[in-house]
């Protein structure tokens, strides 16, 4: 998948999560500075390095911290609809729920975890579903609109 960043509430626990596929530090730093995210911005900064270290080093990551005023980044080096990917994605979503079950206070709350690990699983599968569905229409239309020039 080519670039993709979108915000993702956490719900009723009032955590929002920048979901970056496939971008690069200064990416996720001008999508936060133009969507009202801009109080992350230095703590994505502060983070430069932690960041590009996790691009270059592993298939996907999850910040959730102070530095971030308790948003939090979920990085995807790539998404489709392959296992790998499906089991990448389901990884950070584990990560990301036992940060804000810690930080929120119910890290003993199997059942709210359970709830708030299916809700973000759901909502973030159908956009980068979306999105990978609308990236294949184009380049459909792509390939056709060649085809009548050639």
């Amino acid at each position: 998948m080519k670039k993709f960043i979108f915000v993702q509430s956490c719900g009723i626990f009032k955590n929002d999560v920048l979901v970056a596929v496939n971008c690069t530090h200064k990416d996720i730093v001008k999508f936060a500075e133009k969507h009202a995210f801009s109080y992350i911005v230095e703590g994505l900064k502060k983070r430069k390095k932690d960041i590009e270290q996790g691009i270059l080093t592993k298939g996907g990551f999850v910040i959730l911290d102070e530095d971030l005023a308790y948003s939090g980044l979920l990085f995807l080096k790539d998404f489709s609809t392959t296992w790998e990917s499906i089991e990448i994605l389901l990884h950070e979503l584990h990560h990301l729920v036992y940060i804000v079950s810690s930080q929120k206070g119910f890290e003993n709350e199997l059942e709210a975890q359970a709830y708030l690990f299916t809700d973000l699983f759901d909502q973030i599968r159908r956009k980068l579903n979306a999105e990978l569905i609308k990236r294949k229409g184009q380049e459909k239309k792509k390939k056709t609109k060649r085809k009548k020039h050639a």
